[in-house]
């Protein structure tokens, strides 16, 4: 049973009071006005110490952490997400007056590599993450704060996994951008991010053992819909940066436990001599690739079919430890009884062009789900079938039989043929 969401409680909020400090303009950054120098910095940093995703690279942050330690009366704020965000804040006071400019910058830089110091010691405490929470965190301190410049930093690998914004409950090509937003606007959902002036994002869709890698369709998806949280939250400015450096991997229960994003891959995209079945979630054959005459299960072209398969006998036969699970799929339309026994009979039609390349067929088991899975996309559009989303859903996918989705397909009692 998932859990569900829980009240955000700010626990062991620590505030770290520095010595004063300021630079002179030369030390403030390029292209600042006197003004923007004068002006104190507000700065938010969500660190994703969590687990499936890399160790928090907080390099990436040091120059907006020793901007804000450059000027006085600024704060910095180190917020952890997991699955109840909780925070640290650093105050900067006001400054002595009289020392050189090279002793500013220096004393700078020196507060600016203890708080790195403190932001690296800084992980989950609890199972999960709530990355919207840990925003919502972030905000209420930034718009706590009086005057001066606001900015949120965000270190993680944005794959959420408490609701209202849970990615394990589906595969992200099933997600709606607009329909999530539009329930997270009525849940009341989205944090404040009003009077903010930038969202600056790293690292979005790296991840790590034993979350599956997401596919570049994912990362897509994923930033439109941090793009249109932020966009409704009122922030000002919002960037992603990926490509980017990243750390090491959390040690085994280093951190808890979070819960995995189904990943799937369209099998047109891969390149069988260069993959493992066993690290993929699921690979999914659509109508692209094995077609099907409209609702039966005679394949439009066996031979073209056959040789798609080609690359999955290959592996098989180099891999014979592995064994297989074909999921039919359907999109939704007609009742769902009549649904399951089609796409039943689908995943049977590709487990016979299987083993007729050689695969045994005691290695491969058969399901039939209709419009009742994991993978399943909303087809619907205004009380109407929409066929773009449908044909996605026109599939069959292949799992290996000894995962967790292999094992979730058996306990709904869909399958058609066993090992």
């Amino acid at each position: 049973m998932r859990k569900q969401g829980k009240r955000i409680r700010v626990n062991n909020i620590c505030r770290f009071v520095f010595l004063a400090l300021a630079v002179l303009a030369s030390a403030v950054g390029c292209g600042a006005s006197k003004k923007e120098e004068e002006q104190a910095v507000h700065l938010a940093v969500i660190l994703g110490a969590h687990a499936n995703a890399p160790r928090a690279n907080t390099s990436l942050i040091y120059d907006s952490v020793l901007e804000a330690c450059g000027q006085s009366g600024s704060s910095i704020s180190l917020i952890v997400n997991d699955g109840a965000p909780y925070a640290s804040v650093v105050d900067i006071p006001e400054t002595k007056a009289g020392l050189s400019r090279e002793k500013y910058r220096s004393i700078a830089e020196d507060r600016a590599r203890q708080i790195l110091e403190l932001a690296d010691q800084m992980l989950a405490r609890t199972g999960e993450s709530d990355l919207l929470s840990a925003a919502a965190l972030a905000a209420r301190h930034l718009n706590a704060e009086e005057g001066g410049r606001k900015e949120l930093v965000i270190l993680d690998s944005g794959l959420t996994t408490v609701p209202p914004l849970d990615f394990t409950e589906s595969t992200l090509d099933g997600i709606q951008t607009e329909q999530i937003l539009d329930a997270l606007e009525e849940q009341d959902a989205v944090p404040d991010l009003k009077g903010i002036e930038s969202v600056c994002f790293y690292n979005l869709g790296d991840v790590a053992e034993p979350q599956s890698r997401i596919t570049e369709g994912d990362r897509k998806r994923l930033t439109e819909i941090w793009k249109g949280i932020f966009d409704r939250a009122g922030a000002k400015q919002v960037e992603f940066r990926t490509d980017l450096p990243l750390s090491a991997v959390y040690a085994e229960g280093e951190v808890p436990a979070v819960s995995v994003m189904p990943v799937v891959e369209q099998a047109s995209a891969l390149v069988w001599e260069e993959i493992d079945l066993d690290e993929l979630d699921a690979v999914s054959f659509g109508e692209e690739t094995i077609a099907f005459l409209p609702d039966t299960d005679e394949l439009v072209d066996r031979e073209a079919a056959k040789k798609v398969l080609e690359g999955v006998a290959g592996y098989m036969k180099e891999h014979p430890q592995f064994q297989a699970m074909l999921v039919g799929t359907t999109a939704k339309t007609g009742d769902l009884e009549s649904c399951i026994s089609l796409s039943g009979k689908r995943a049977e039609a590709v487990r016979e062009l299987l083993m007729e390349q050689g695969i045994d067929g005691t290695r491969l088991e058969t399901a039939g789900t209709g419009y009742e899975n994991p993978f399943y996309i909303n087809d619907q559009k205004d009380g109407a079938l929409d066929e773009t989303a449908a044909a996605k859903n026109r599939s069959v996918i292949l799992l290996d039989a000894s995962g967790d989705m292999a094992s979730q397909i058996r306990g709904h009692g869909y399958l058609v043929r066993g090992q």
